[in-house]
């Protein structure tokens, strides 16, 4: 048992429109809070919802410019709470954190361990040290240094940037399984325009564990975790689109604390590992530093990570109130799916022939399946309206358009 935050009431501004950020506006409304919605888009599909009070449009043309706007609006409506719930955002403000520190309370951990969690090279230099599982990884320090290491961890092996937002030939990560391979990418790396920012790791093969954690000082006050059963890339390294919740596996949860506790993490996040489930080998992938994009499955399972995000910043600015923990077990085998995600990827398959047409139809049966029987990520019979403007206006209105073009 636990207990809710003390006068659940009062402003919050929720910065940034995610696929997660209509899971943070019902949640926080339901609460009681008066939500404001900062978006940089007038068109925003969250915009709809029926729990978004109030709506504000920023400038995010520049740095300066979203500085500017931003410290304005805080100084004239002065909000109890500011919920900045997307990565970009987030590494916007965390370079000018003393100029917004004071102007309300962020519902985010520190700056300084935001930036840490961001950072994969700081990340894969402490795990060891805690006795978290990671991978063999290294740093660019030129293409034949990387032919020797990639030799030395054996194939396959991972590139991707130290900077978690950050992409690789438009992925996330990209997979060599040859030495053929690999030399060919080396060969594109003086069109990088910072190729120290690349690392090199040992690939395993195995499911993507999201771990959503929420710690007070470094203690894990709630845990859940479910295992991502498909993403919007062929080869699984994209973002998820369908995953299930899984008992929580007594190993990746003390991983989970020993990380948290040597952050002195006090907040949300997502920490994630691979885990060969024929060998019970895990490797650590990643700590997100904010709300995960699949936080409706554990909300709609009774894990409100979004409420316990504001409890916690609560205690972070005033050190009272300290949450309680959040033990209830949750129901199992419940699954999520992403349907916008995963028909988007879909259609990009068929229109760049990546697929067979047995492989698209068996993938396109799997996701009617999926979307029949699982919690959708954005969907609620309750707030309809963000989900049928997103659907409408991506895919109804362009093939609507289509036809009288035709006609």
């Amino acid at each position: 048992m636990r207990v809710g935050l003390s006068g659940a009431s009062g402003r919050i501004l929720i910065l940034g429109d995610y696929r997660q950020t209509v899971t943070v506006v019902r949640s926080l409304a339901r609460a009681g809070f008066k939500v404001t919605l900062g978006r940089d888009d007038p068109g925003s599909s969250t915009a709809l919802s029926r729990y978004v009070s109030d709506l504000w449009t920023y400038d995010w043309s520049s740095c300066e410019r979203f500085y500017d706007h931003l410290e304005a609006y805080l100084r004239s409506e002065k909000p109890d709470f500011v919920f900045t719930v997307g990565e970009s955002q987030l590494r916007r403000l965390i370079k000018v954190a003393p100029r917004f520190e004071p102007l309300s309370t962020w519902v985010n951990p520190d700056p300084t361990t935001i930036a840490r969690c961001f950072d994969k090279s700081a990340l894969y230099e402490l795990a060891p040290l805690l006795g978290i599982p990671t991978l063999p990884w290294r740093r660019f320090a030129g293409p034949e240094d990387w032919r020797k290491s990639a030799r030395e961890m054996g194939f396959p092996v991972v590139v991707k940037r130290k900077d978690s937002a950050d992409r690789v030939h438009d992925k996330k990560a990209l997979i060599f399984g040859t030495t053929a391979q690999f030399d060919s990418f080396l060969e594109t790396l003086s069109r990088e325009p910072d190729p120290s920012q690349l690392l090199l790791q040992k690939y395993l093969a195995g499911v993507r564990h999201n771990c959503h954690v929420a710690s007070a000082d470094g203690r894990l006050i709630a845990y859940f975790q479910q295992k991502v059963l498909s993403t919007d890339e062929l080869d699984d390294t994209g973002t998820g689109t369908g995953g299930i919740s899984v008992a929580p596996a007594p190993e990746l949860r003390a991983h989970c604390e020993r990380l948290t506790q040597a952050l002195g993490y006090t907040g949300i996040g997502c920490i994630q590992f691979l885990v060969d489930e024929a060998t019970g080998t895990a490797g650590f992938l990643e700590f997100n530093a904010r709300m995960d994009s699949t936080a409706a499955l554990p909300y709609r399972l009774g894990y409100d990570f979004p409420l316990l995000a504001v409890e916690l910043a609560q205690y972070r600015r005033s050190r009272q109130h300290l949450p309680a923990r959040l033990v209830r077990p949750y129901a199992l085998g419940e699954t999520y799916h992403w349907l916008y995600g995963d028909f988007g990827a879909w259609l990009t398959a068929l229109r760049k022939r990546r697929s067979s047409a047995d492989a698209l139809a068996a993938w396109a049966l799997k996701m009617a399946w999926m979307s029949l029987r699982s919690h959708h990520l954005t969907f609620e019979w309750r707030d309809p309206l963000p989900t049928l403007d997103m659907y409408w206006k991506y895919f109804a209105r362009p093939v609507l358009r289509r036809l009288q073009l035709g006609a």
